[in-house]
Formats: C-alpha cells, sequence, structure tokens
C-alpha cells in the first residue's frame, strides 16, 4: 500500500531551495517513506516520540520531520538539516498539535 504524503507549505518552498543532487537524494526518502510509511526504520527513519518521526538524509544530513495522522496519510511539518535540528523538533511538536 502507498502512503499519501501530504506537504506543509513550507517544507515544499524548502524543497525548492534544494540543488539537484540534494533534491535527488531526500527524493529517494520520500519514496521510501511513501512506499513504507510506519514500517520504514533506522538508518532511514526515527522515531523521536509522542508521534513525531524524522526522516533521514543521510548524504547531506537534511532531515524532515513528520506525523501520522487518523486517515493514514503521512504529514510532512518542517524540514531543515543537522545544525537546525533542535530548532526544527521544536516547532515540529508545536505543529505535531495541529495534525
Amino acid at each position: 500500500m502507498a502512503w499519501n504524503i501530504v506537504y506543509a507549505e513550507h517544507v515544499e518552498t524548502w524543497l525548492d531551495k534544494l540543488d539537484n543532487t540534494q533534491l535527488k537524494s531526500v527524493a529517494k526518502e520520500l519514496c521510501l517513506l511513501e512506499m513504507c510509511g510506519n514500517e520504514l526504520k533506522l538508518p532511514h527513519s526515527k522515531s523521536l516520540g509522542r508521534s513525531l518521526f524524522e526522516l533521514r538524509e543521510r548524504k547531506f544530513g537534511l532531515r524532515i520531520y513528520y506525523a501520522f495522522n487518523e486517515t493514514q496519510d503521512i504529514v510532512l511539518l518542517v524540514a531543515g538539516n543537522k545544525q537546525t535540528q533542535q530548532r526544527d523538533i521544536r516547532k515540529a511538536r508545536q505543529l505535531l498539535k495541529t495534525v
């Protein structure tokens, strides 16, 4: 079963700013997430607890924080890199309350 991915507007904006090599690498991880959904595990995805997950692109250290909603959509909440990780997680936890 393929899952439906819902992109927050700021995640789409972040993706638009990536160069082609970075975008291809993130796209591979997003394809895996779409195919595997809640079965995707390390090293691609990591549970951060309280229904928040981290999609881990390892070549460039890019991260996308996501959650599952009640209609089995994958909602991409926040995107960033390892340097902004803690701030991005805090923001994702705030947005998670609206999912």
